[in-house]
């Protein structure tokens, strides 16, 4: 008798042999299964509920020379297919932006790169503001599809997203034997030599349009590698590069509105970069965009003011933002705030006046907008929120200002209201449960009783800023990294875990920064979290040294159990290598006197 299909009984089955496939992305590779091959994730992963690994570049054959119809990655370009009247561009500006007739990748892995970056990089980068998608969607990549330099810049930083968006930190892992970092640095020296080999053209808009696109693009390169240097010295030449621009348009006779809406979004882009840098290298001597003061004196005469769009709204309260920082920059230079006594001079308070009033009618013009307005969508409201969140921080330093003379560095106490909004708004914004706060603040609280029971140790660890997972231990699931390009929580929250001394409001400030893994611009959650961690310790040891006498079992439990002589004023980063940086703090006392600060330590990322 035979089995079903005329085996003879007995007789062992054989498995049918086909060519081994040697293509598929890692996982499914490992896994031994058959990949549908789906860019930039395969289904058989993601219906799976399991982390593609994505592709490697076994096959570096150049796909050149067709047409974009027929491309293999024909799909990345067809959504960017925009006709010639697209109503944001004007007739002058699309000889700039024109759309190429023919696709032309190097290789699948550049095709790919560049599919991960519009597909998951533009959504990150334009999660906070919708408007920036001017920029990101449209300038940069409809740019890359003409100049060579702008693309392999946008594909290298895709590639290099990639690697970012695949971990659980706020910048890629220091491991320049990665095939994706590779192929990202190449790109990035691709691309300059791109430019140097068009230097000739220098003076050509459409060569400096390149240029500073690619810069803005590196600066964000630079970021995401964690290397703060470079991505300063990025933007610097970003605002040279841009005022170029300026006077090349002004000198040769063009319009006004030649390339009205390529530079705003290029201002706007910059404006974002400068709000952030300033919070980093606190200059005076950097200059605010022309853009920003011709905007400037246009509010000072005007009584009524109102926004028609939120894009009008974030591009006041931006610059708001920014002469906020340089005012308090400038105040810090000559003594005139945070100290008791203090007598600002004539000019700094007509500047505090004229910040009040625009504040004052930002606010009305804010609410006269949302008044007008039908419901808002989801990612519009989070756009309000995150306005809202900049609106609340600028008052209540406008607030401070006027209330320092009197209570000095005390003065933080008087905004535990505000900094509970901050929190507020910022959860809201990062979708935060009550759960996940909870486990979080639970986490930092046992991470301080293990530093009071182990304060009489003197190891070499004491001199290095602790690291996240020391701080808050990932338990369960992580949140995914996000890369965002423009401002949301991380200042605002970076600044209630510094100066807000509510032990209870100072760790769910804290909690949100260390559990939230985020990239904004040239802020990040983690460095801003360690650092701030490390401030509140040691002003609660001090405190605790310094109530001793009196209570030897003492324990912070309010903002006024800490002395102004146990606070930290001032923390100051110097960056000795790419990743390592030396940070130095300095109490009120110290500052007063312009003592270099006893207390120092090392932090590395």
């Amino acid at each position: 008798m035979t089995q079903l299909g005329g085996k003879a009984h007995g007789k062992p089955r054989q498995k049918a042999w086909k060519p081994k496939v040697k293509t598929g992305c890692v996982t499914c590779r490992t896994r031994r299964i058959k990949c549908d091959e789906a860019k930039p994730t395969c289904a058989r992963c993601t219906s799976s509920a399991r982390k593609c690994g994505g592709y490697t570049d076994d096959q570096n054959q150049h796909d050149t020379g067709l047409s974009w119809q027929d491309h293999s990655w024909q799909h990345s370009w067809t959504p960017l297919a925009v006709e010639a009247d697209h109503p944001r561009t004007s007739r002058e500006s699309q000889k700039i932006l024109a759309y190429p007739q023919l696709l032309v990748f190097d290789s699948k892995v550049e095709g790919q790169a560049f599919d991960f970056f519009r597909s998951y990089s533009v959504p990150d980068l334009t999660g906070l503001f919708r408007v920036d998608e001017d920029f990101w969607h449209v300038s940069v990549l409809r740019m890359s599809m003409t100049q060579p330099a702008v693309r392999y810049a946008v594909t290298g930083l895709g590639a290099l997203h990639q690697v970012f968006s695949h971990g659980y930190q706020t910048v890629v892992p220091d491991d320049t034997s990665d095939a994706q970092v590779q192929f990202a640095l190449r790109q990035c020296n691709r691309a300059i030599k791109a430019l140097s080999a068009n230097a000739a053209c220098q003076n050509e808009p459409i060569y400096q349009v390149s240029m500073l696109m690619t810069c803005i693009l590196f600066t964000c390169y630079s970021t995401l590698q964690g290397n703060q240097t470079q991505s300063l010295m990025h933007f610097r030449n970003g605002l040279k590069l841009l005022e170029s621009l300026e006077r090349s348009a002004k000198t040769t006779g063009t319009s006004a509105t030649l390339y009205d809406e390529l530079m705003k979004s290029f201002v706007s882009a910059l404006s974002t970069l400068e709000n952030q840098a300033r919070t980093l290298i606190c200059d005076e001597s950097l200059p605010p965009l022309a853009t920003r003061i011709r905007a400037q004196e246009a509010t000072r005469g005007n009584d009524g003011l109102n926004f028609d769009s939120l894009v009008d709204a974030r591009s006041f309260f931006d610059s708001l933002l920014c002469d906020m920082q340089c005012f308090v920059q400038e105040c810090d230079t000559g003594a005139e705030w945070a100290l008791v006594g203090a007598r600002p001079r004539r000019s700094t308070t007509d500047g505090y006046r004229f910040l009040v009033d625009r504040s004052a009618k930002g606010k009305s013009a804010m609410d006269n907008f949302l008044a007008r307005q039908d419901p808002l969508n989801d990612r519009d409201q989070k756009t309000v929120l995150v306005l809202r969140l900049h609106h609340c921080l600028l008052d209540m330093y406008l607030a401070i200002f006027r209330l320092s003379p009197e209570y000095g560095d005390l003065v933080w106490d008087c905004f535990e209201s505000s900094f509970a909004t901050i929190i507020s708004l910022s959860r809201q914004i990062l979708g935060c449960t009550d759960k996940d706060l909870y486990k979080a603040i639970s986490n930092t609280v046992k991470r301080r009783m293990a530093d009071n029971s182990d304060s009489a140790n003197n190891s070499p660890e004491d001199y290095n800023i602790r690291e996240t997972g020391a701080i808050l231990p990932s338990k369960g699931e992580q949140p995914r990294p996000v890369f965002a390009f423009s401002q949301g929580v991380v200042g605002p929250l970076y600044i209630v875990a510094m100066q807000c001394r509510s032990p209870r409001l100072r760790r769910e400030a804290l909690a949100l920064l260390l559990r939230y893994p985020r990239r904004e611009g040239l802020w990040d959650s983690f460095s801003g979290g360690r650092v701030a961690f490390e401030v509140m310790s040691l002003e609660e040891d001090m405190a605790q040294k310094w109530h001793a006498p009196q209570d030897g079992f003492f324990q912070v439990q309010s903002a006024h159990d800490i002395p102004a002589q146990c606070r930290i004023r001032d923390v100051e980063l110097v960056h000795i290598a790419p990743r390592l940086a030396r940070v130095r703090f300095r109490t009120t006392e110290e500052g007063l006197r312009k003592e270099r600060g006893r207390f120092e330590k090392w932090m590395a990322w």
